[in-house]
């Protein structure tokens, strides 16, 4: 909101101290019209809802003890983390934007405190969400390119270490807002006096040090952790298709195997040696190139899908977080004297909906892991109840199928039949 006052005051003209009322909505009204206030009200209501509510079930499910072995490794422990860093975004960001921004856009009636710790924490779940990521990238890119490493230093212990270093991380990367951000009177009353009518949350710095902030933040935030996080899915994917091209040709290779007779036709043939002697089915080195081999195929398949989650996931925050992050770059790079009226209308309007992806990355992340996993599925509508109700079912299905083939028996066991077989046996007899 800081960056949208500046332009504002850039693309209209300056007010003297002894402005009107008219004078001052002039220069501090944001000019949104009412339709789109509506629309957007609504929009983030629903996104507030989705978002809480879908993260808070994430979070009740991943913690349930019984959960954890049902999920990849140490992946949980990030869900929780990314969770709860969505949330806390929700809360603090879309109840204060929709007063402030949307409807009231002055003055600032929470204090200078709630104005600073507005945009501090708002900062420290953005760095917190991105961290988090990075850190899955990197942890996804250990157990699958280099499954012996991850086991031996990914733990439970470390990951906790290592969520709780992205936390304090985020606060000292956050740290400067809470001296760029607070409140400040934009007008005087005719006495000379601070106008509060006038006062708002905004940037105290000039507006060359916000541009050098902006670009530092957006640089650290979003590019370079991008470029990580790019890079590492490349390697990893590939890996991936690797392991599964290999287990393919080794599953094609072993179906030619002479043990593979044993699984068609469920009997043991020995194998003839060349001495014409026959040995058993099997040597022990031979079996152990079996479990291997089919042991293969259920290691990719969960790490398949922790890749498609996480996929997911980045996909969905360069499509929400793109835009806001050119957004800020468009306010550094366009010079002041460029931005006319229609230029600032066209800023004012790109905001919103920026904004409006920015909330929705809180939101979606619980519905992405929904559509590419299928054991989160399967425990979300657990959480939900809806898998039960689908286990209930299934059995009174089950049942009521065993009830009817029990009464098809019973009616084939009556003495009628029993009469019937009987002549049909002595008819054949005589024959």
């Amino acid at each position: 909101m800081g960056e949208m006052w500046t332009v504002r005051n850039l693309s209209v003209p300056v007010v003297e101290s002894n402005s009107n009322t008219s004078d001052l909505s002039h220069q501090l009204d944001v000019g949104t019209d009412f339709s789109s206030k509506v629309f957007i009200t609504v929009f983030y209501i629903l996104i507030f809802l989705v978002g809480t509510i879908g993260n808070v079930l994430t979070m009740r499910l991943v913690l349930k003890k019984h959960n954890r072995h049902k999920l990849q490794g140490t992946v949980h422990y990030h869900l929780v983390s990314m969770a709860l860093s969505d949330i806390l975004i929700l809360l603090i960001s879309i109840p204060i934007e929709l007063y402030n921004f949307i409807w009231v856009h002055y003055p600032w009636i929470f204090g200078d405190t709630v104005c600073r710790s507005y945009y501090f924490l708002r900062d420290i779940c953005s760095y917190a969400t991105v961290l988090n990521i990075t850190s899955l990238s990197c942890e996804r890119y250990l157990a699958i390119c280099h499954p012996m490493t991850a086991k031996r230093i990914m733990s439970k212990m470390r990951t906790k270490k290592i969520l709780s270093v992205i936390w304090f991380s985020s606060v000292l990367f956050a740290m400067p807002m809470a001296f760029i951000m607070g409140v400040k009177y934009e007008n005087t009353t005719p006495e000379g006096e601070e106008d509060p009518s006038s006062l708002i949350c905004t940037n105290l710095v000039s507006t060359a040090t916000l541009k050098v902030f902006i670009q530092v933040n957006v640089f650290v935030s979003f590019l370079l952790p991008l470029a990580l996080i790019s890079c590492l899915n490349c390697v990893t994917v590939n890996q991936l298709e690797s392991l599964r091209s290999r287990c393919f040709l080794s599953l094609h290779s072993s179906s030619k195997a002479p043990w593979a007779s044993y699984r068609a036709h469920g009997s043991l043939k020995p194998i003839s040696s060349s001495s014409g002697v026959k040995k058993p089915f099997a040597s022990g080195a031979t079996f152990k190139s079996s479990l291997t081999v089919s042991s293969e195929p259920n290691r990719i398949q969960p790490l398949q899908h922790s890749i498609y989650m996480l996929r997911a996931v980045v996909i969905a925050y360069v499509v929400c977080w793109l835009p806001y992050h050119a957004r800020r770059l468009m306010f550094c790079y366009i010079p002041d004297d460029y931005w006319t009226g229609f230029l600032y209308t066209f800023y004012h309007y790109f905001y919103m909906l920026t904004n409006t992806l920015f909330y929705v990355s809180s939101a979606v992340n619980p519905i992405l892991y929904n559509m590419v996993s299928s054991s989160f599925r399967e425990l979300f509508l657990d959480t939900l109840g809806f898998s039960r109700q689908r286990k209930e079912q299934n059995l009174n299905a089950s049942l009521s199928v065993q009830t009817s083939l029990r009464s098809d028996t019973c009616s084939l066991n009556t003495p009628a039949n029993h009469r019937l077989a009987g002549r049909k046996e002595t008819a054949n007899g005589k024959m």
